[in-house]
């Protein structure tokens, strides 16, 4: 059963996609994408004006009052949709552009034939994109968004406008996956549908994700989830239809009615008290499986997903950042897989030198061998020798690009004191490190002590 998703939306926000890129591409060279063209007239409109306007088919303005049903060609009503077969046309409409991408994503066109997309690339009715490794951000002709995650597929099928460019209407299909759109506020309102396997949606004014996966071994049929972060949505399957409102969630099996209705889990709580580099930390749930966490370039304007993550636990270092700022959002995932409401904040990363660790120190007679662990972004590091603990005065300090070294250290001195510190490129130098005491050993003394035990247990 084919499942549709109406968006008619004041505000629209992200959508997840999931697909297998290998299992698409089989079907590049055998299947259509592209539904007919959904022309809406305008005042003054003819047969004749559309058809020279729009298409190349030389008997176009004679059959095309014929394939709409329309009893009288000589008046059309403003607003009457028409369906233009997509072959007929000059060129297909323009539908939407690819205003992020990251990672592995291609896209086929009318011609079918696979190309990298790229960011700014147009992408017309007809039009395919998948998402292998990363995500990609479309931006459509209306302004709205629909953000794709890894493994994901997209087809944008049809669309209806007043004029090539204006888009009225659009379709896409979701065949697998998961995506996030955004629609934002319009009049008239944009009317935005996505077709999966299992159901029908019809939302307003609403903000949510919708995910379609493939038939499982167990069922042969397919499921379509749908979690509603605002407004409501109507979601109907097999002739059952019921409205899901922000903060509930939703399961439709293909060929079954509506399942009974979940809540989502509340969006999580960041803790901001510690201010470590690339760390970010949030309060847990206990009805929590796992969460689902994704950094984004720092652009509020539109979701640009850099990479997403599934953990078990409530906090995650982002490693190997570029300095500057980001946007993070965090939700919990509940033991039915619904992903909750979704808490966001700007993470801004420095990056910084960890406070260096002394792994080894010992004497080796004149020698003092010093030896620790290596730091990311630290590119030398200094060892500082003295006698007493707050290092008033220091008896020697070496620096090196390499943190084992050896310092002369006369025999004279018996004990000392050693601390490390790193040094990095156009950033902060880290803290010293703990401070190491070490006595010098007296070997004569040790020669003594074990000769009179061994005396001792002679004499015994």
């Amino acid at each position: 059963m084919t499942i549709i998703m109406k968006f008619v939306s004041t505000s629209f926000s992200r959508v997840i996609l999931c697909l297998s890129l290998m299992g698409a591409l089989s079907l590049l060279s055998i299947q259509s994408y592209a539904a007919d063209w959904r022309y809406s007239v305008r005042p003054g409109d003819t047969f004749w004006s559309i058809c020279k306007e729009y298409t190349v088919h030389e008997n176009c303005w004679l059959e095309l009052a014929n394939l709409n049903s329309v009893a009288n060609p000589n008046q059309l009503s403003t607003g009457t949709q028409l369906l233009i077969p997509m072959q007929w046309l000059k060129q297909a409409p323009f539908a939407a552009q690819a205003a992020y991408v990251v990672g592995e994503v291609v896209f086929a066109g009318a011609n079918k034939k696979l190309a990298e997309l790229t960011i700014g690339q147009e992408l017309r009715i007809g039009s395919k994109v998948m998402v292998n490794q990363g995500s990609a951000t479309l931006r459509f002709a209306d302004g709205a968004t629909i953000v794709m995650s890894a493994n994901s597929e997209l087809i944008i099928s049809s669309s209806s406008a007043i004029k090539q460019g204006r888009a009225h209407s659009i379709e896409v299909r979701l065949p697998r996956g998961e995506i996030q759109v955004t629609v934002p506020e319009k009049m008239p309102k944009t009317q935005f549908r996505v077709k999966t396997p299992s159901a029908v949606a019809a939302v307003r004014g609403t903000k949510f994700r919708v995910s379609s996966s493939a038939p499982s071994v167990e069922s042969q049929r397919s499921q379509t989830r749908s979690e509603v972060l605002e407004g409501v949505v109507g979601v109907s399957s097999s002739g059952d239809s019921q409205n899901i409102i922000a903060g509930q969630g939703v399961s439709t099996v293909e060929g079954q009615s509506v399942l009974e209705h979940a809540i989502l889990l509340s969006a999580p709580r960041w803790n901001r008290s510690c201010t470590d580099p690339g760390y970010v930390e949030w309060q847990t749930s206990l009805s929590a499986t796992q969460y689902r966490l994704s950094l984004m370039e720092d652009d509020t304007s539109i979701d640009k997903m850099i990479s997403s993550v599934t953990l078990a636990d409530a906090n995650y270092v982002f490693k190997k950042l570029k300095e500057g700022c980001y946007q993070v959002k965090v939700n919990a995932v509940d033991s039915q897989g619904y992903n909750g409401l979704e808490s966001q904040r700007r993470l801004c990363y420095q990056p910084q030198i960890a406070v260096p660790q002394i792994t080894e120190i010992k004497f080796d007679r004149a020698e003092l061998l010093v030896v620790g662990e290596e730091l990311q972004h630290a590119v030398r590091y200094r060892v500082e020798v003295s006698e007493n603990e707050n290092f008033s005065s220091l008896i020697e300090e070496k620096t090196s690009e390499t943190l084992t070294m050896n310092l002369p250290v006369s025999m004279d001195i018996k004990s000392i004191y050693v601390r490390v510190k790193a040094f990095g490129e156009n950033i902060p130098d880290s803290d010293y490190s703990n401070v190491v005491y070490l006595e010098r050993k007296n070997h004569k003394n040790t020669f003594i002590g074990i000769a009179a035990i061994v005396f001792a247990f002679i004499a015994l």
